[in-house]
């Protein structure tokens, strides 16, 4: 199938990473992959004294992988998967203007916007300090916050791991629904479509549910409700991303999740070359 990786990260450049280049592209060919894209953290809010290790040397980073790109459209047969480079855009409510100036200073393929913190914490490390609430309220904050991410940085092509903030709340059942926040929701998704941004499925949220929560692979899947109602606001598209850091974690539950979105009517999948969007139809 003509499938492309959008969301990958490298050691060395991401600091929670833990795969060279080299081990990327290997795994990305034993897959079978169209294509596969680098994509890592460039997070400017981290509250640190020493250099922030979550902030990409951008021009070193271009220089790095700029002439090793291949565009999985000009593939040939027998040919190694296509490569792309791609920015994650850690964005807060401060940050902004200078994540929009390195969208559009370097030449990336495309960019992938991402919310990471909550009134400056990390979900990982302060859980005590964001889930104080119930779901209906923070899972509105959230939205509401990659929203305006969405809005200030229209730019970017992929809007990453809307569920993001489910993964580390205490309660077991975490999954974020529709339900939840439905007019956050349905702002979002009309900022994306006016935008023609694309939504990312991040299998890493799946992996965790499953992990961490007690959820079977089919509850684990993305809310039914989210996806519909992305599709009847203008969503054609959608990416699937294993967010891998490691080796072990590409393909982590990629072709289930394909499976699952085909169930609900979607067979059409994206990347990003040249920020020119292109697209095959999976059915498996």
């Amino acid at each position: 199938m003509k499938f492309v990786e959008t969301h990958n990260h490298l050691t060395g450049w991401s600091p929670d990473a833990r795969q060279t280049f080299d081990e990327l592209e290997a795994i990305s060919i034993e897959r079978g992959l169209h294509g596969f894209a680098i994509s890592d953290h460039h997070d400017l809010d981290v509250l640190t004294t020493e250099k922030n290790p979550w902030e990409v040397d951008v021009a070193s980073y271009v220089e790095t992988f700029y002439d090793r790109r291949r565009m999985p459209s000009k593939r040939s047969a027998g040919d190694k998967p296509g490569f792309l480079l791609s920015l994650e855009l850690g964005w807060t409510p401060h940050n902004g203007a200078q994540l929009r100036e390195v969208d559009e200073q370097y030449p990336f393929d495309y960019t992938i916007v991402a919310v990471h913190f909550y009134d400056g914490y990390d979900p990982y490390l302060h859980k005590d300090k964001i889930y104080t609430r119930d779901f209906n309220k923070l899972y509105t904050s959230t939205i509401d916050m990659i929203e305006q991410s969405a809005r200030e940085l229209s730019g970017s092509r992929i809007v990453a791991h809307y569920d993001y903030f489910s993964r580390y709340a205490p309660e077991e059942k975490s999954k974020m629904l529709y339900k939840h926040t439905p007019d956050s929701f349905d702002k979002l998704f009309r900022t994306m479509r006016d935008n023609e941004q694309i939504l990312e499925i991040n299998t890493g949220t799946i992996e965790a549910l499953i992990r961490d929560k007690g959820y079977t692979l089919e509850e684990a899947m993305p809310d039914s409700d989210v996806l519909i109602r992305y599709r009847e606001l203008g969503g054609r598209f959608l990416t699937v991303a294993s967010d891998a850091h490691r080796v072990e974690q590409n393909g982590r539950y990629v072709k289930d999740t394909i499976a699952y979105l085909n169930s609900l009517g979607f067979e059409e999948f994206a990347w990003f070359e040249e920020r020119e969007l292109h697209y095959s139809r999976i059915v498996l």
